[in-house]
């Protein structure tokens, strides 16, 4: 059984790291809260002698590296009123048809509710 290291928390730190300053670019506020979050949540297990927890958190550190450069994308003001967007290669795109989708699904089940007139009418 392979048990993680403190060299593969160093790496995954690292990684969030560096894909925190690709994903956030010239926002420095955003980088400095990202690493700040960061530092503050790898702490709090850098005593952790349980090889599952361990295992499990390294594993989160990816999928939120994961979740970040496909998910977030960065905009840019450009003169307050219009935004550039910063899509990368890694930028997950979608279509609207998805969410649509997504929707009516719930809405299928529900049931329409009738109303009436002040008088119990129809």
């Amino acid at each position: 059984m392979n048990t993680p290291s403190k060299q593969a928390a160093i790496s995954a730190y690292r990684h969030l790291l560096k894909t925190q300053k690709e994903v956030f670019g010239k926002d420095l506020r955003a980088i400095q809260a990202a690493k700040r979050e960061t530092y503050a949540r790898f702490m709090q297990y850098k005593d952790e002698t349980n090889t599952d927890i361990l295992d499990e958190k390294l594993t989160l550190a990816k999928q939120v590296a994961t979740l970040l450069r496909q998910n977030v994308v960065q905009g840019e003001s450009k003169d307050g009123q219009h935004f550039k967007l910063n899509i990368t290669k890694d930028t997950e795109l979608g279509d609207n048809d998805s969410i649509k989708n997504s929707k009516n699904i719930h809405r299928k089940g529900k049931k329409r509710a009738t109303t009436t007139s002040c008088c119990g009418g129809h």
